[in-house]
């Protein structure tokens, strides 16, 4: 073999060894790494994020986003980049109808034995294959009774006392038109999503005629409101009345005689998922009862790990917020059918918010 021939060979070598690096380097570094993207706030706490990262060493790398139809967007137009969110309900059953989701492997999450099966069997995942629940909540409202009674109103307990006039610039509300206009029909005696022009015409009026007594609209902190004396009633999920209660216990639950949206929160992964071995460790990791527990009471959220528990603090499960009981749960409903309803509640309630 002359000596030009060798040197070819050992240069082709040479890229061949490079290339098959550089691929195990690419390889090595995408095993080490889940992207996951869900709601901001620490609604998935850093402190076990960091716990998963100290135990497995796979980094997570955590995108906060403002809603379920952002992040509809970002799986639909990037399904390589996410390997995990966690999007609402509704955001589940539209993506899984979509072709969004990856089908789980639950015989790579033995922890998913963890999970009550209450919470199985759902609308929006009926054969739980696309779908694990994280968090459970409801939304209510927080009330300061003594500040209605000073302000010469009745006190709450129905949606339909907001509209007191003696309730001027005092409420609070969570910013999203579904909820507020779900408020509005259930006040009316109707479902949520009501799609019927006749009952949506009767809402709409009703929606506006309660402008005057809403001074903020405010989603991630409602509570502060109240704490702060700015308002004296607030619409809010029910880990942020926790956080409200806890910190002052003169602002109290009122579970509305009319009826209460229910919420599951829940894990999906991406079709697309880059590193779906990583991603099944992490949801393995956060079903364990300890760290599930521990989850729920960082976050305020109702668990539905049944495992979890004989973990949880006493304070957590003798909350009604949290602890919900039988009859609050009768009467409460989800949101179906949000994608049916959106375009038109997001024009009428936008209209609401200029006037």
């Amino acid at each position: 073999m002359n000596k030009v021939r060798f040197k070819r060979i050992l240069a082709i070598l040479g890229i061949a060894l490079l290339t098959l690096a550089l691929v195990g380097c690419f390889a090595r570094k995408k095993e080490e790494e889940v992207n996951l993207m869900t709601w901001g706030g620490d609604f998935i706490p850093r402190v076990i994020i960091d716990q998963f990262t100290e135990e497995t060493g796979i980094k997570v790398n955590y995108k906060e986003v403002g809603s379920n139809e952002e992040m509809q967007s970002l799986l639909e137009a990037n399904p390589d980049q996410y390997d995990l969110a966690v999007v609402t309900d509704y955001m589940v059953d539209i993506l899984r109808q979509n072709g969004n989701l990856a089908e789980l492997d639950k015989s790579k999450m033995p922890n998913y034995s963890n999970m009550n099966p209450v919470y199985f069997g759902n609308y929006y995942d009926p054969e739980d294959k696309y779908s694990i629940p994280y968090a459970v909540s409801i939304s209510l409202l927080l009330v300061n009774q003594e500040a209605v009674a000073e302000l010469g109103a009745k006190p709450i307990t129905s949606y339909q006392d907001l509209w007191q006039p003696e309730l001027e610039n005092n409420i609070v509300v969570i910013d999203w038109g579904v909820e507020i206009i779900g408020l509005v029909l259930k006040s009316l005696g109707y479902e949520y999503n009501e799609t019927d022009p006749v009952k949506v015409a009767e809402a709409r009026e009703k929606l506006f005629a309660l402008k005057p007594n809403i001074m903020r609209f405010e989603t991630n902190t409602p509570e502060d409101s109240l704490l702060s004396g700015e308002a004296v009633v607030g619409f809010m999920y029910s880990n942020q009345a926790v956080k409200g209660n806890a910190a002052d216990p003169r602002l109290t639950p009122v579970f509305p005689t009319e009826g209460m949206p229910i919420y599951i929160d829940s894990w999906v992964m991406s079709k697309d998922a880059p590193n779906k071995e990583g991603a099944y460790k992490f949801l393995n990791f956060i079903m364990q009862p300890e760290i599930a527990a521990k989850i729920a009471d960082l976050t305020k959220f109702t668990t539905p790990n049944k495992g979890a528990e004989p973990h949880l603090p006493d304070d957590f499960r003798n909350n009604p917020m949290l602890n919900l009981a039988d009859e609050v749960v009768r009467n409460t409903s989800f949101y179906i059918g949000v994608d049916k309803v959106l375009e038109e509640y997001d024009h009428i309630y936008s209209e609401f918010k200029l006037r």
